[in-house]
């Protein structure tokens, strides 16, 4: 996926403009809940129905507003992105991808992202709104590097299409994209012989050109799309005709949840990667990066004292919408946990969330969850909470 070269061509119009053309003005934005990046797409106007979708297996759009897109390119990318990212770049094969943390000194996740090594560049898609953090990251440690890094928001677009299998997904891209869809299946059976890296398709056809990076979501497929905004509206109007459903980030975060999937923004930001469900982005064997320290105490000790959980919560959040931190307490107050995501339980019984609890605090359930800090407006102020199985959904 390059740039077309057409001089006399007008300038394509900006992505955030062609997605306002597309979407419904009011929902172009999530409501300020924790586990959603300020600039995702909440809903599409019916978040039950989207999240049933979902869980029904599909086939489902989720376009990705608050994706970044950086492009890398000079003699030494490779090795200084290598020197950056949690996972091995060095060893990437062309034409794969690999997940992957930008970490903090201290081991703690600042983005997820997916790196892309093509032919003459790094292509780097950034989740949930952390574009402007890896793009600043990356250009402070430029130093004598040739390396020359290029945002790319404005040019291009991201959605995700999920399905309950891989011949699905193949469908309805060869739908909007004819060729598509063998191109994804051969990457598909290609990924499931793989436990990180995975194949990209590129696909170049007249009716559009994109980057197609499938990725698991628990049984079902999620295949990322990244393709030029200037074949976004044609490319969303033919998935529109052969009814692949749309949805927003909250349907999103409801199938991670059933499903048990981790994510970077939500669940990274409350510890370590091998406590938040985040350690298969990371590679113990690659040498030195951003926090690659702490990850080499973290592998040395072998033992961790908290880890992701799936749990039913009694109701929603205390405080859902006003952005609160919740902590999970036993019956005489002591601090067990805390909540990364929730949504609303598929069976119709409460809610579901990933938190990150002490491993030494399963006997002690029922919990309760309670506002951090809450203050008095923002309603109920604990909610029971106890351990579901995790393979549930």
């Amino acid at each position: 996926m390059t740039e077309p070269d057409r001089p006399d061509a007008p300038e394509p119009a900006p992505t955030h403009e062609i997605w306002r053309s597309l979407l419904p003005e009011a929902v172009l934005a999530g409501r300020g809940v924790p586990w959603l990046a300020a600039s995702a797409l909440d809903h599409l106007g019916d978040p039950d129905g989207e999240r049933v979708a979902l869980l029904a297996g599909g086939p489902v759009l989720l376009p990705r507003l608050a994706h970044g897109h950086l492009r890398l390119t000079g003699a030494d990318r490779v090795p200084f992105v290598h020197g950056l990212v949690s996972h091995d770049v060095a060893a990437l094969a062309e034409g794969a991808a690999v997940d992957a943390l930008l970490l903090d000194h201290r081991g703690q996740p600042q983005a997820g992202l997916a790196v892309h090594r093509r032919r003459d560049d790094l292509f780097l898609a950034v989740h949930d709104g952390a574009g402007p953090v890896v793009a600043r990251t990356l250009s402070e440690h430029v130093i004598f590097d040739q390396v020359t890094i290029e945002e790319l928001d404005a040019r291009l677009a991201s959605l995700t299409l999920c399905a309950a299998d891989g011949g699905a997904a193949a469908g309805v891209l060869e739908a909007c994209w004819p060729g598509a869809g063998a191109a994804l299946m051969a990457s598909l059976a290609a990924t499931a012989a793989r436990t990180t890296a995975a194949p990209v398709a590129a696909v170049s056809t007249p009716h559009g050109r994109a980057l197609l990076h499938p990725r698991r979501l628990g049984p079902a497929w999620a295949v990322d799309v990244h393709l030029l905004s200037e074949d976004l509206a044609l490319a969303w109007a033919r998935w529109m005709e052969v009814g692949v459903g749309p949805i927003g980030e909250r349907a999103w975060t409801a199938g991670r949840v059933a499903r048990g999937v981790a994510s970077a923004h939500a669940e990274g930001r409350l510890g370590l990667p091998q406590e938040t469900g985040l350690e298969d982005r990371i590679s113990y064997r690659k040498g030195c990066y951003l926090g690659q320290e702490i990850m080499a105490r973290v592998e040395a000790r072998g033992r961790l004292r908290r880890g992701l959980r799936a749990v039913r919560l009694a109701g929603p959040p205390p405080g859902l919408g006003a952005a609160p931190g919740w902590r999970l307490e036993d019956a005489v107050g002591r601090a067990v946990g805390v909540l990364g995501s929730a949504a609303p339980a598929p069976d119709g019984d409460g809610w579901w969330g990933l938190a990150i609890v002490r491993e030494d605090a399963e006997a002690a359930v029922p919990w309760r969850l309670v506002v951090d800090g809450e203050p008095p407006r923002v309603g109920p102020t604990e909610v029971g909470v106890s351990l579901r199985p995790t393979a549930a959904g």
